[in-house]
Parts: C-alpha cells; sequence; structure tokens
C-alpha cells in the first residue's frame, strides 16, 4: 500500500478521523488510501485535504462512502482541483520552491511523501494558468510527473469528468 501523504499544514489533523478511500483493485485486495474527512451524517464527510492517490475527488466535496472497499460517490464539488505531483527523486529539497508557485494560483500544499506532493488549487475559470505553472516546473526538473486527480474519469483516465461546466 502507498505510504499515506503526511499534512503538516494542519494542526487539527488529529481530531479529524481518517476515512479510508479506494486507490483501486489489486490482486482482488481493495488498495486504499487514508485521508481526513469530517462527518457530515451516516456515512458522508467532506474532504479536509486533496488525497495524494484517490482519483476523482479534492478537498472540500462532500461524498458518501458506498462500501467498506473505499467506493465513494462525490455529492458536491467545491469547486477545487486536486494536483498530484510524483519525481524520482526526493521531493524535500524542492518543495516550498514548487509551493511558492502554487500559491501564486491561490493553491496550498495538503500533503507529502518522500517522492511526492498534493497541491488543491481553486478552479476559476480556466485550467491554462495551473498547466502553465506545472508544465515548466516539469520541463525544469527532469523525472517529475504531474497529474489532475479530479479531473478526469478515475476508471478510464481519460474522460473528463466536467464537473467546472456545472
Amino acid at each position: 500500500m502507498p505510504e499515506p501523504l503526511d499534512n503538516d499544514t494542519d494542526t487539527d489533523s488529529e481530531a479529524e478521523p481518517h476515512v479510508y478511500l479506494l486507490i483501486e483493485w489489486r490482486d482482488g485486495t481493495p488498495l486504499q488510501e487514508p485521508v481526513h474527512a469530517v462527518p457530515l451524517g451516516d456515512r458522508l464527510f467532506r474532504l479536509s485535504y486533496s488525497p495524494g492517490f484517490v482519483q476523482g475527488i479534492a478537498a472540500g466535496d462532500e461524498f458518501r462512502l458506498l462500501d467498506d472497499n473505499g467506493t465513494f460517490e462525490v455529492l458536491r464539488r467545491a469547486g477545487n482541483l486536486a494536483v498530484q505531483v510524483f519525481a524520482n527523486e526526493p521531493v524535500a529539497p524542492l518543495r516550498d520552491t514548487l509551493t511558492q508557485r502554487v500559491e501564486q494560483l491561490g493553491g496550498s500544499l495538503d500533503g507529502a511523501i518522500e517522492r511526492g506532493l498534493t497541491f488543491t488549487i481553486p478552479y476559476r475559470g480556466s485550467f491554462a494558468a495551473i498547466e502553465s505553472v506545472m508544465d515548466a516546473w516539469v520541463a525544469e526538473h527532469a523525472g517529475w510527473e504531474w497529474y489532475y486527480g479530479n479531473v478526469y474519469d478515475p476508471i478510464t483516465g481519460e474522460t473528463p469528468l466536467l464537473w467546472w461546466e456545472r
């Protein structure tokens, strides 16, 4: 199982329960990511931080947990983009520099592991500014990749979810 993203930007994170969301199925076993979520009702939650591996959801989204495998249904979108960044090297030496660039877009660092970072960036009517910053970053840093975590269908990885058009 991938190690969970550490969130060292929030002092109240220990008070929030972990919910386990499905990343994928591997050899018939659910691979899950623990995420911080605020309980809203019976199996209803608001996601506190964008996940590092789970697709289809971002910070602030409200969702229903459908089963113990971590399958979920997003009920309300908060208007945020989850941006997942992975590298072939430790990210710590460059973490602050990339975070500053994301903060200029109104975003924030939600979590970090040795070779990955997750950001939440509010959608402001266009993807162009985000893509410009992230594409420039990976062009400057060999072995780095970035993905939107909640723009494409988690199953196909290609079909746009189009939640930003609603």
